[in-house]
This record gives C-alpha cells, structure tokens and sequence, in this order.
C-alpha cells in the first residue's frame, strides 16, 4: 500500500472529515514512533496502574535510574516488540531537563556489549560498546539539547538531542550458564545524577498523562497532542504536523480530546486505521521477497515512514554499523510463513555469516513477540551447539512438529503464523557491498 492508496481508499461525507482524514494519515506516520517511545517510558518507568514500576526482570525502574533484565527475555515479557532471546536487557529513561547524566562502563571482558542511545522519535544516535569504549572502563556525559558547557571532569561528551533519552542496554548470554557471569559484567553500568543543575521535576505530561481510553484513534491524538508539546519534533518534521494543527485539537482535563467539530472524530479514525495499514504493509515485502534489510535503519534522517515501520516492528532497532537486522515473512515461493509447514535454511558455507561479532535467527509469533514453543527455544545461532553436515554445511529446520534430524538444529515454531528476524552484529563490509545471499526459506513439507 503506498500513501496515495491510502488516500484513496478513504470515502468522507463531508469536507471536514475529508480534511480530519487526510490530516491524520500524516501525522500518525510522523508520531507513531514518538508516541510508541512514550507508551515504552510510561510503562518502564511508571506500571500500567501510574504507579511504581513493577516487574523488574523485565528492566523497569524510575527515570534515571538502570533497570537489568535478569534473564533472558521469552514470550512471557512483552514490553517491547521484536526482543532479541541471547542478550540480557539493561533499560533507562534518562530526563536530562536538570543536568546532565553521567554513564559508568566497567572495564572490558571479551563479552559484546552495547549501550544504545535512542532520542525520544526513536532515532539510534549514539552507541557505546565494545568498539568505542575504552578497554579500562570509562564514564560518558549525556549532555541536554544546545547545553554547551564543559561535561563533568574525566568524562567524554554525547550531545544529545532531545532531553529523554532512551538507554537500551544489551549484553551478551551464550547460554544458561553463562548467566552469571552475564550478570555480573551488567552488573558494573551505573548512572550518576549529582550533576543536576535544578529541583527535581514532575513526569513530563505526555508521559504522566497517558491515556488508553477504549477508543484507539482519538486516544492515539490526544496522547500526540501532549508529546509534540512536550518533545518539539525537529525544524525539517515540523511540516507534517501542521495540518493536523489547523483542526484546532485540544484536550479536557480528564485527557480526552474535546469540544471536536462535526465530523473530525469520523475523520481522524478513518486516517489513523488507513495510516496503521500502510506502517504494517510497509514492514513486509511487498514483492514478497525474503530477507528484507535496511542500511538506514537507527538514522533514519526524514524517512518518517521508515522510522514508523521500524516502530511498529522493531522498535529500539540499533543503527546498522552495528547490527543488520534481516527479516522475513515469506518462503522461496512467496507463501507466507506458518509452523504447519516444515522449512529448511541450508548455510553452504556452514554458518559463516558477515558478523564480526555474533548473529543468531529468532522465530516471533504474529503478534510481534517471541513465540511461546515446546522447547522453550526461541533463537538459533553461531553459539547454539548446532551439528554440521558431513560436507561442512550447515542445515537448519524450523517448524511446529520436530523434523528429522538432530534437534540442536531445530528451531521450533507455533502451529500459526510467524517470521524470522536474522541479527548481524558488527556486521562486515561485505553485506554492505551485497556480497553475501542469505539462503532461501524452502518449504520441504
């Protein structure tokens, strides 16, 4: 589905919700990801009830404070889409209105890891990891929008460009028992906060204020309302925005849109269900063709629509000079993926991917989470203890019933729909110079 399709498709009764619709398409494209990093932050750092946050295994705490992931993440945790299955998560919502926010990394140990830095329209600009901090240890100064002073002594600088900050941590597991010592590296990140210049401050609005009221798209823009007020979007985006501005929206105290004109609430609906169709058509192949990736994903500059798919389907996707991410939907024939169906991935090179650091495929269920399976198994990669063919090959089923052949290859998946994301970490000039083919997804049964 392109946009103008989605124009077209929309029937309005009058100008008015003509012009709600068409507003809308628009400015959910652009905000969908603002407001998918606001609903994250909402229930990392507050609960789904506004209070403390709970559940701290899945990397929860209050702003400016780390939250570590203790195990790895299954089909039980369901805060963010699209987890990875071999890393542990460290999360944080850094508010840098008061100061700056100082990063502590422990001296290195041979093990992956990655501090990713989101700004809150989900764009990846900056990471600290493996590749660029120092071997010793090191602490790094989060910076606030257009603060020009001199970062805290011994630290090194990162301007950032809008004042909450998304710290998505990840460390590598090999297997349960590695755990321990995973844990103990996580262990060593720490926040400083004594930098702050000012009082402490309420939750920013769009944030304390979230609503879910039962009707997706007025909800949609009464939380949009609140965060483009709270988190201005950027010179070049503000154009996107400023028809949806000339239907006059304002919200009531209790957070619902209010006092709305004949015809805009019809209006914004039809534009919010007709914009959500294109996001989600735009995260599949419309070619159907396998192993979708993006150079440009994390940076996504005025790809608004990129941005939005990448939301929808892989929110906190890294930038990719340090992770690829390769997804697929359909098989070599274009039919889309169930577990009825036996499929095979045959690595002639035995599993030499592009990666300097690791990849591994992780099977998602059609909801966008890890899938719940048999074995509890939800990824395959260079560090499962897979078995080569007797050539060197390497040959990998995935489906709901147990293929022939030796299980550590098996990757399990539910009797539904499902699709594969297969990550690249530190991947290597050659994939960015197409010459690596990922291998077809035969249906063999």
């Amino acid at each position: 589905m392109t946009i103008t399709e989605a124009f077209l498709e929309l029937e309005h009764a009058t100008p008015v919700e003509a012009l709600s619709a068409h507003a809308a398409i628009t400015a959910v494209i652009a905000g969908y990801p603002l407001l998918e990093a606001v609903r994250t932050c909402r229930v990392q750092t507050a609960g789904n009830d506004g209070g403390m946050p709970g559940a701290t295994g899945y990397g929860r705490a209050p702003f400016n404070e780390l939250g570590h992931s203790a195990q790895r993440w299954t089909d039980r945790d369901r805060d963010i889409v699209t987890p990875a299955n071999d890393l542990l998560y460290t999360n944080a919502w850094i508010d840098l209105r008061r100061g700056p926010v100082v990063i502590e990394v422990p001296a290195q140990t041979g093990r992956y890891f990655v501090l990713e830095l989101l700004d809150v329209y989900t764009n990846n600009f900056h990471n600290i990891g493996t590749r660029n901090s120092p071997r010793e240890g090191s602490r790094f100064a989060l910076m606030p929008p257009g603060d020009d002073s001199a970062p805290p002594a011994g630290c090194i600088a990162i301007a950032c460009p809008s004042a909450l900050v998304w710290l998505l941590g990840r460390v590598l597991v090999d297997d349960e028992a590695d755990l321990p010592a995973a844990r103990a590296f996580q262990a060593g990140f720490s926040l400083d906060t004594t930098f702050a210049r000012a009082p402490a401050l309420a939750s920013p609005r769009s944030i304390a204020q979230w609503r879910e009221g039962g009707d997706p798209a007025l909800d949609f823009f009464a939380n949009l309302l609140r965060a483009v007020q709270d988190f201005p979007p950027p010179s070049s985006q503000r154009g996107v925005f400023a028809l949806l501005t000339s239907l006059h929206l304002q919200c009531a105290d209790d957070g619902k849109l209010a006092n709305l004109r004949p015809g805009v609430a019809q209006g914004l609906r039809q534009g919010h269900a007709a914009a959500m169709r294109l996001i989600e058509a735009h995260t599949r192949s419309p070619s159907k063709a396998a192993w979708r990736y993006s150079t440009r994903l994390g940076r996504y500059g005025d790809d608004l629509m990129l941005r939005a798919a990448t939301a929808f389907k892989g929110l906190g996707a890294l930038a990719a000079d340090e992770a690829i991410y390769a997804s697929v939907d359909y098989d070599h024939d274009g039919v889309a993926l169930h577990g009825g169906h036996c499929y095979r991935l045959h690595f002639e090179d035995g599993g030499q991917l592009p990666a300097d650091a690791f990849w591994s495929i992780t099977l998602y269920d059609g909801d966008r989470y890890l899938a719940s399976t048999s074995l509890g198994r939800h990824a395959l990669g260079n560090r499962s203890p897979l078995v080569r063919n007797a050539d060197g090959c390497l040959t990998l089923f995935i489906s709901h019933q147990c293929p022939p052949g030796p299980e550590q290859n098996w990757l399990p998946a539910p009797d539904a729909p499902f699709y594969l994301v297969l990550r690249l970490y530190h991947p290597q000039q050659r994939l960015f110079d197409g010459q690596y083919r990922f291998p077809d997804v035969e249906r063999v049964a």
